[in-house]
């Protein structure tokens, strides 16, 4: 299983899953993109899901065109149906990761991430996370 998975990846034939599109996911989705990667993008937010499907960008670091040429091109489809997790070989799980007032990581989103793709996941699948600590300012 694992030499199949590391052939389609080596030949860009593996489907990739990414968790979370936000500051860390969409920029690694249009990464592996660029690529030559088919990627499957999921997100809870459904607004960010109809934006990305309509070629449009919701962070401004981000055109919409470098979007669009994606969606178009059928190398980027995103969806807030996390029953097709199954479709993707690979899967990245990059969601926010706050920390604490001990400062602490904050892992509620992980682990509840955790729980909700479980059930979804097939038996061969590899899965990876993407943690960004964020450090909210305090206001004086």
């Amino acid at each position: 299983m694992i030499d199949q998975l590391i052939r389609g990846i080596l030949q860009k034939e593996a489907k990739v899953g990414v968790i979370g599109l936000g500051y860390v996911g969409l920029p690694l989705v249009l990464r592996f993109c660029e690529e030559g990667f088919r990627i499957l993008g999921f997100d809870i937010d459904s607004k960010k899901v109809d934006t990305l499907k309509k070629g449009r960008s919701y962070l401004k670091s981000i055109p919409s065109p470098r979007i669009s040429q994606f969606v178009e091109g059928g190398a980027l489809d995103v969806t807030d149906d996390f029953s097709r997790l199954g479709e993707s070989d690979c899967i990245l799980i990059c969601v926010p990761t706050p920390l604490t007032e001990k400062m602490e990581p904050d892992l509620r989103y992980i682990e509840r991430t955790t729980e909700s793709i479980l059930a979804h996941l097939r038996k061969d699948s590899s899965l990876s996370w993407k943690v960004r600590l964020i450090q909210e300012r305090q206001k004086n």
